[in-house]
């Protein structure tokens, strides 16, 4: 069984960063010291659980009045192609959606080849590519 749940505990915000860990640094080969940044402790933190094997997190936080930021969306190899990312989005929107229903505006700052992903859950190109850790971005947002 499939579960999306906060990240409350020690515990399970570990399970947050060693997914994400395995997704940006493993794969992507992201260095180390940009993973866990200034923003950790003021995040908001989704884990996605399968028969208590987690395999998905996100994070979230307030960016600016009205506007929440989306990041560190994560899902392991072994459970993508399943739409669990989208599963995943939408535990991290409902979440948002019930912290603070004066959100009016979704942000993330998605992998260039993540684009069409986010476009199908409504998010549109704002500004300029950009890199980050070596990887093109662009900001996307989402009216809500």
């Amino acid at each position: 069984m499939i579960i999306f749940r906060v990240a409350e505990t020690k515990h399970d915000h570990g399970w947050c960063v060693a997914i994400r860990t395995l997704v940006f640094e493993v794969e992507q080969h992201v260095d180390i010291g940009l993973e866990v940044d200034q923003h950790e402790d003021a995040c908001r933190h989704i884990l996605g659980i399968d028969d208590r094997i987690p395999f998905a997190a996100a994070r979230w936080r307030i960016y600016k009045p009205g506007v929440a930021k989306i990041e560190r969306v994560a899902v392991l190899k072994a459970w993508r192609g399943q739409n669990l990312g989208t599963a995943l989005m939408d535990a991290v929107i409902s979440d948002i959606k019930s912290a603070d229903p004066n959100f009016k505006t979704l942000r993330i700052e998605a992998q260039d080849y993540t684009i069409p992903f986010y476009e199908k859950m409504g998010f549109t190109v704002v500004g300029d590519g950009f890199l980050e850790a070596n990887i093109p971005h662009h900001a996307m947002e989402k009216c809500v």
